[in-house]
This record gives structure tokens, C-alpha cells and sequence, in this order.
């Protein structure tokens, strides 16, 4: 049933934490533990089965704190912010309080391309400096992080158009920043002029001048990519 937020909105999307993820992976840990222990530190006669006991009722408590600490995350999304839950905290945001979207996605292969399987990592920073970091534990994890960059990217356009106007400088990363008259980068300047494009090769985003590199940052470390590569294409024509 969709549900609607007296100040949000609609609801676009609702993203818990899948428990699954949790308990199944924290439970085959501590079995093969539980195993190897029992095949060697606990066949030591006197001291073997008490320190045994004791490792193992350690990393019990260890893997059961990381289960429980992350039981009750979810996000729910709406058409005018989104909230973030955190046991039993529910924490409110607009679009426009995201400053900083990153995002990484990674294909992994085993045994020889048999097996297949991609990491999601999506961090997100407040104006309040407050991070929020969502991985592939919550469901569908890939849906809520493309509609969450649309959606902050979409309140942060005209704030980013706003900003230029005034002839301010827009943070792409620790480095890279955007103007009215083009980019910059640890001193250097490339004007709109003389960009000849961009690219995404091995994970990295390339900036060319001409036909020439003149920046590659790895996607991780960019700030709101997709907002870059609209204002990009804006400019360039």
C-alpha cells in the first residue's frame, strides 16, 4: 500500500535491510569457526575445550552484535525527501540536503567468470556533514540507489544553475571544481572551450582536453556524477 507524507509526498519506494543478508553470513561464520576450533585448539587436553568455549561464546556475541546493530535499517522514499532508519531512530531529509552522492559498483567474478556478482556502495553527505552509507544489505539496493541519485539530483540542478549565476564554484570532488568559465583542478583550469569530452574507462571518469587526458578521478571519489555529466553536456553543447 503506498503511502503519503503530509510534508514529502507520495511514496516512491521502501527499502529495508534484507535479514537474510544479515543472519546467513554471520551464521556460516561462526560455523567454520566453530569447526576449526573443534579440530584443533579444542582436542589440546585441560585448557583446549575451556578456551574453545570461550572463543567461541566471544565471536557469537561478536557476529550477533553486527546482526542486531543492523536489524532495523531501511529507507523509504518520497517525492520530496526521504527518510533513513536506524534501529529505532527514523531520521528525515530533503533532496536538497544531500551535498555529496557517491557511488560504487563493482563487478566480481569467481572461478573463472563462473560466478558473478556486483558490490553496491552508495555514501551520501548532508549539508550537516552527516554520512549515510547504503551497501548491498538492503534490498533491491541497485532500484533505490538510481532512484535516490535521480531524485537528489533533481533538487540540487537549480541550486548548482543558482550557484554559477552568482559565479560560484561547484565541488565535484576533494579537487575538481566547476564554474561559469570551466573546470579546475588543483591549480589548473581546462576553459568550456577547450574540453573535448569525457569518458568512464576502468571504473575512472576521464577528462579530456582535445583528444588528450587532462583528469582522471575513480568513480568513488566523484560528487554527485550525474550532475556533473549534465552540467557537462550543458556547457559543451
Amino acid at each position: 500500500m503506498v503511502e503519503n507524507d503530509a510534508l514529502f509526498g507520495r511514496e516512491l519506494g521502501y527499502y529495508p535491510i534484507s535479514r537474510a543478508r544479515l543472519v546467513v553470513p554471520a551464521g556460516v561464520v561462526v560455523v567454520l569457526i566453530g569447526v576449526i576450533l573443534n579440530f584443533t585448539i579444542a582436542e589440546v587436553e585441560g585448557w583446549g575445550p575451556l578456551v574453545t568455549t570461550g572463543l567461541m561464546t566471544t565471536i557469537s556475541l561478536i557476529a550477533g552484535w553486527w546482526v542486531l546493530h543492523q536489524w532495523n535499517r531501511e529507507v523509504t522514499l518520497y517525492e520530496n525527501g526521504f527518510t533513513y532508519r536506524e534501529g529505532s531512530k527514523t531520521v528525515f531529509f530533503t533532496y536538497a540536503e544531500i551535498r555529496s552522492f557517491r557511488l560504487r559498483a563493482e563487478r566480481l567474478r569467481y572461478f573463472g567468470g563462473l560466478l558473478r556478482r556486483t558490490i553496491y556502495r552508495f555514501t551520501l553527505l548532508t549539508v550537516k556533514d552527516e554520512r549515510i552509507v547504503l551497501t548491498g544489505l538492503y534490498n533491491r539496493i541497485a532500484e533505490l540507489g538510481d532512484k535516490l541519485e535521480a531524485l537528489i539530483v533533481a533538487a540540487q540542478r537549480p541550486i548548482a544553475t543558482e550557484r554559477l549565476t552568482r559565479n560560484e564554484h561547484l565541488n565535484f570532488s576533494d579537487t575538481l571544481t566547476l564554474s561559469q568559465q570551466g573546470l579546475h583542478e588543483g591549480g589548473r583550469d581546462l576553459a568550456w572551450s577547450a574540453l573535448g569530452g569525457w569518458k568512464v574507462e576502468r571504473g575512472s571518469l576521464i577528462l579530456l582536453e582535445g583528444q588528450t587526458e587532462w583528469f582522471r578521478l575513480p568513480l568513488p571519489q566523484v560528487d554527485n556524477l550525474a550532475l556533473l555529466i549534465g552540467l557537462l553536456k550543458e556547457r559543451r553543447g
